[in-house]
């Protein structure tokens, strides 16, 4: 059966998932692409998803999956679709629930507030091994769809959890504190230890005045030229990567 009518529970459902109010409260958000919705839907390389339901334009109806598919007509789905071209093929998944922490090596964000930056942050991190992700301070919302298409699946193969003060500062015991910090000292000559959290700060103001005090030291990214400062993804993920080695 194609779907042709907006008044259709299923096309209602979808559409109130574009906003974080009902994201939160259904705990369940869209993904778009052939290429991610591919990867989910595949146990070999994305096991823990829950994916509720698939749904496709009429060109993808014959689209095969193990999960139960919705066929809308193609104008219903182009006015679900958040893309600017869509592809046909999308799925709603069911949110994570948040894991314990026990990386050896931990990100926290801090204030993140670009989608396009948080995805990216999140696609190197799962490169780099840095398998446990701490939102603090408010960061954009995780399911945004533009942090979903930037993420390239790797979302859901990472372990996100929102931490407040007391609960970062309990993990002092065990892992060193380490921001990232114009000041710090140069990522290079940074003895590497066991555990490590590394922190990184708000795209316009860096760190906020609390990791600042806990911290227990700063990184630098030794830069040539006049530049000034890199953008908050390419940082992190070339912190990450001289960390990881």
């Amino acid at each position: 059966m194609i779907i042709r009518s907006a008044t259709n529970p299923k096309y209602k459902y979808i559409k109130k998932l574009s906003k974080k109010k009902y994201r939160k409260k259904y705990k369940a958000f869209v993904i778009e692409s052939k290429k991610i919705v591919e990867e989910v839907t595949n146990p070999a390389i994305t096991e823990n998803a829950i994916v509720d339901f698939v749904f496709v334009n009429e060109d993808m109806k014959d689209f095969k999956t193990s999960h139960e598919k919705i066929v809308f007509s193609n104008d219903l789905f182009e006015k679900i679709s958040l893309m600017k071209n869509p592809e046909g093929l999308s799925a709603v998944v069911k949110m994570p629930k948040a894991q314990k922490i026990k990386a050896d090596r931990i990100l926290l964000l801090d204030h993140i507030q670009d989608p396009g930056n948080l995805g990216t942050i999140i696609r190197s991190a799962e490169a780099f091994a840095f398998t446990d992700i701490i939102l603090y301070n408010d960061c954009v919302d995780l399911y945004n769809e533009k942090t979903l298409r930037a993420s390239m699946g790797s979302i859901f193969r990472l372990n996100f959890t929102n931490l407040n003060k007391d609960q970062i500062f309990s993990l002092k015991k065990d892992y060193k504190i380490i921001g990232a910090d114009m000041g710090g000292s140069d990522i290079r000559e940074f003895k590497k230890s066991q555990k490590i959290i590394l922190c990184i700060g708000n795209e316009a103001n860096g760190l906020s005045a609390y990791i600042r005090e806990i911290a227990d030291s700063f990184v630098a990214i030794p830069m040539k030229g006049k530049i000034e400062s890199l953008n908050a993804a390419i940082a992190a993920s070339i912190l990450m990567n001289n960390l990881s080695l």
